[in-house]
């Protein structure tokens, strides 16, 4: 009988089996690891992008439910590259983080509950984000989530637990570094007008930078015909500019001090530049210009 008694105490002391644990926490355990959603569409000449990536993991405090986070990104192009007004480029991208709850329900359904969120600062998003929720019903390895009004399908790409993630973008920017600009327009002639200007800000003290940018110009016909003062059909100057930035209470106040100006013979009636200045905002990756006059302009990280 010995035996026997040794054989049933060694089987009570092993872990459960997937066949023996709960129906809930089956449904539970299914859920953990990552997931993944997307949508492309087009529309009025844009085309956009959207991604959620889901990571869910078991929950420290409550056993039948999870925890998780997803990273949102939205992607939008210019499809005739016209650049978007908010960041003066074709193409933006707002990104935002959520975090949520997943709690079992009846009839394998889930409760997905939004309970917090971030977003990535950019002059294209505001910021505000309304929190939601949705029933959730797994369907192998898809998520279907819907809510009044519609519906996603979410796909698993991962099983293994992972710790949750951060959210992808710096939680503080630098102002000093290389920064960029870009723009291209009409003149009064009709011909295409194509600048850039390439910064570089050094950083004196807290409140005090020095600041350089090199500004090219180039001037093309649209139909290929010679430009009268150029005699071809396109021509372009490079000037330089030395600055001075002071930071004041929440943003920085720059002053234009000197400007090696470019020639060209299609300058020779306007030679001189006008010095400038201008208030200037940080926002993540962007900096925002206001220059008198009201001119409006924002640099990007230079990559």
């Amino acid at each position: 009988m010995k035996p026997l008694a040794l054989l049933v105490l060694v089987a009570a002391c092993q872990p459960p089996s997937a066949s023996h644990l709960p129906v809930h926490q089956l449904d539970t355990a299914a859920l953990i690891g990552q997931w993944r959603w997307i949508l492309r569409t087009e529309e009025a000449g844009t085309s956009r992008v959207e991604t959620e990536d889901w990571h869910l993991e078991p929950s420290p405090s409550q056993p039948l439910q999870l925890v998780g986070r997803y990273v949102r990104t939205v992607e939008v192009r210019s499809l005739d590259r016209v650049p978007f007004r908010c960041n003066q480029r074709p193409w933006y991208r707002q990104r935002a983080v959520y975090d949520v709850s997943v709690a079992i329900g009846d009839g394998n359904r889930y409760s997905v509950t939004e309970t917090g969120y971030q977003t990535e600062a950019s002059p294209c998003d505001h910021g505000f984000r309304h929190l939601g929720g949705y029933i959730g019903t797994r369907q192998g390895d898809r998520l279907i989530l819907r809510w009044d009004g519609g519906s996603q399908t979410l796909w698993k790409v991962d099983s293994s637990r992972q710790p949750l993630p951060a959210a992808p973008w710096p939680q503080a920017f630098d102002l000093a570094g290389p920064w960029r600009w870009d723009s291209t327009s009409y003149d009064a002639d009709g011909n295409l007008r194509d600048e850039s200007e390439w910064w570089q800000l050094t950083r004196r003290s807290d409140t005090k930078l020095d600041a350089t940018y090199r500004r090219r110009v180039t001037t093309r016909s649209p139909d290929g015909s010679p430009i009268a003062c150029a005699g071809a059909p396109r021509w372009s100057f490079d000037d330089v500019y030395v600055l001075e930035g002071e930071r004041e209470e929440d943003h920085w106040h720059f002053h234009e001090l000197a400007v090696e100006p470019g020639d060209h013979p299609c300058l020779r009636t306007t030679p001189k530049r006008i010095l400038d200045e201008a208030t200037a905002e940080q926002i993540g990756d962007f900096l925002v210009l206001e220059w008198r006059g009201k001119r409006h302009q924002v640099l990007y990280r230079d990559e």
